[in-house]
């Protein structure tokens, strides 16, 4: 009996340490990485939080949570990093969920077709999937490079070209969010329109993003065309932009600066000179025009071209004078192409190369019924430009662009409206990282726009740096945040993934008034 007593006790002592050892397993299996050092994509951004994170499962991502609470940390996110503000920048614990990559194809009751992603997917591996899938299959429109990971995507908001498509967040059916309640949480217009659009364009502030469904469709192709016009020539007649939009899937319209300089010129610096880029795609029915290996080698071609010009320019940052030489050797020759894409290789239209390093600065307003504000701030671009090379300043060394969508419900988009055919106008500004006056030249064109349209900048790009940018926002973002707020406090009333001093300041202002 005394034998048989001994071995019960210690097979209750067993079990007693096998369930506490199971318990720190839990949390240990939420191993920060050894180094804990992180740096945003353009290399602008870093930190050295607490703890880096980068879960595989989403067990990884309830043990994290977990251990945040254990511990009394705060939580950020990032995925490719490919984002230029603070919003990933934490002293406490980051999660980087780029080994998050599984993905699924189904049919859905509602919505046909939809594929599933974690949140590290890129949208390079989302593409091939439905392109591999049987029928083939696409999203109706995505951003521009390829290599930038969904939930990033979604999280602040970003878009493609394709008008009537809105931001990418707009393709959304479902998303799976784990709150700091360390329970995995569904949005979906379904369960509620509301708290959907809130967890649309959510900042990070819900919690983790795990999962995201998006709806898709049969692949299709599309006719992109590119034509080049004097600048003065097309955007004196805001009709221009009003037509070629009602005519086609999508537009964007492109400068490059000084590309009309001419040095043997008596006035080489002159606007009347310059073309604008005018890019439209159209669905047709025709066959592509390239094979996939084709496809390859001009993406290669791309990405070597796009690190000449980086390195060219970047290695005369400090020679400023000769800029308008150099872009107009580099941009000045473009000819007029039309050629027909897959839908995603149209939109992806330029290969991303990681290793040339920009800064972005977009700002969103809302269009003219007649276009007239477009074009006209437009101009104003290229003026101001030529205004600053007078003075011997080349902030713009790369390109400025404008496209135009529809707008969104989702609350903290830069392209929010409660009318859905609003139309926005995303004007944005692309130099080589460190560009002297970049800021300043961006500063005043954001000032303006705050000022005639109440413009509001893209999250995920350069915009903390505008004086008195976060009181700006407060403002013409109130309604918005004290609607946003009410959700976010409800699957997040501890915080716990509000760590954000801008985000904080803008907030607070609003609430506290």
């Amino acid at each position: 009996m005394k034998h048989i007593l001994s071995y019960s006790l210690i097979l209750l002592i067993s079990i007693v340490a096998a369930v506490t050892i199971d318990k720190d397993l839990v949390i240990r299996s939420a191993k920060p990485i050894k180094n804990k050092t992180w740096e945003n994509w353009n290399g602008e951004i870093h930190i050295s939080p607490n703890a880096i994170f980068e879960p595989s499962t989403l067990e990884d991502l309830l043990d994290i949570v977990k251990l945040a609470k254990k511990n009394n940390k705060k939580i950020r996110c990032a995925a490719q990093g490919h984002t230029e503000s603070s919003l990933s920048v934490t002293e406490n614990y980051l999660v980087v969920v780029t080994n998050l990559n599984k993905i699924k194809v189904k049919k859905h009751p509602i919505y046909g077709w939809t594929v599933t992603a974690e949140a590290g997917i890129s949208l390079s591996d989302l593409d091939e999937t439905l392109r591999n899938h049987d029928p083939p299959l696409t999203l109706d429109s995505e951003i521009l490079y390829n290599t930038v990971r969904v939930s990033g995507v979604v999280a602040v908001g970003a878009h493609g070209d394709k008008t009537n498509s809105g931001i990418m967040s707009d393709q959304l059916c479902s998303m799976k969010i784990v709150t700091s309640f360390g329970e995995v949480c569904e949005f979906s217009e379904e369960i509620n329109k509301s708290e959907f659009n809130a967890a649309k364009v959510n900042l990070g502030l819900f919690g983790i993003i795990y999962s995201l469904t998006f709806r898709v469709q049969p692949m299709y192709n599309l006719r992109m065309t590119d034509i080049f016009i004097p600048a003065n020539e097309w955007l004196n007649n805001p009709y221009n932009i009003k037509n070629l939009l009602e005519s086609s899937d999508g537009i964007s319209i492109a400068y490059w600066p000084f590309n009309g300089f001419n040095l043997s010129d008596p006035n080489p610096l002159d606007s009347n000179r310059d073309r604008v880029g005018i890019k439209n795609w159209i669905r047709t029915d025709e066959p592509v025009n390239f094979t996939q290996q084709q496809l390859e080698q001009l993406h290669e071609t791309q990405k070597h071209d796009v690190f000449q010009q980086y390195k060219l320019i970047s290695s005369n940052l400090q020679n400023p004078d000769a800029i308008p030489n150099i872009t107009a050797t580099l941009f000045g020759s473009f000819g007029n192409a039309s050629t027909v894409f897959q839908a995603p290789d149209a939109i992806h239209f330029v290969a991303s190369e990681e290793s040339a390093k920009f800064d972005f600065v977009e700002i969103g307003f809302k269009v003219d019924p007649d276009f007239s504000n477009v074009a006209a701030e437009f101009s104003y671009v290229i003026q101001t430009i030529y205004e600053f090379a007078r003075k011997g300043k080349f902030p713009l060394n790369y390109v400025a662009d404008f496209r135009i969508i529809k707008s969104t419900e989702a609350l903290l988009s830069f392209t929010f409206n409660q009318d859905p055919e609003i139309l926005y106008c995303l004007m944005d500004f692309v130099s080589i990282s460190g560009t002297p006056y970049y800021e300043e030249f961006t500063q005043l064109l954001a000032q303006r726009y705050f000022d005639k349209y109440k413009a509001k900048p893209h999250w995920g790009k350069k915009w903390e740096f505008i004086p008195k940018v976060e009181s700006y926002l407060s403002d013409v973002l109130s309604n918005q945040i004290k609607q946003f707020e009410k959700v976010r406090a409800k699957y997040d009333p501890y915080k716990i993934f509000f760590d954000n001093k801008s985000l904080q300041d803008i907030f607070s202002r609003t609430l506290d008034s």
